[in-house]
């Protein structure tokens, strides 16, 4: 086989993004958390209402992100599992082929 007959699936990378999105989604859900905090410091109304209004447009947007994220985490997480198994069905088949000492 060539070099380019070969699938080659960085584990650590898929490990590594799926533990990013994580953190991403967890960073999206605290953001909640602090909208409330600072509605007293925008002082005069009308900014404050321009301010909610902004507010309220992010956190339309930021669920979208949240619910895209979430999804692609699932996504990620699935194809590490497959990833997983295929690798060792792929070890069990090779070694009983070839014998546990790697030798017939």
């Amino acid at each position: 086989m060539g070099e380019h007959d070969r699938l080659l699936v960085d584990f650590t990378l898929l490990e590594s993004s799926k533990k990013n999105l994580t953190d991403i989604k967890r960073a999206l859900k605290d953001i909640e958390d602090h909208r409330d905090d600072i509605h007293d410091i925008w002082g005069h109304d009308s900014i404050a209402g321009k301010m909610e209004e902004f507010v309220n447009n992010w956190d339309n947007y930021r669920r979208e992100l949240l619910d895209n994220v979430e999804d692609l985490g699932k996504q990620v997480d699935t194809s590490l599992k497959s990833f997983e198994k295929l690798d060792l069905d792929l070890k069990n088949v090779t070694e009983k082929k070839n014998g546990k000492n790697g030798g017939s």
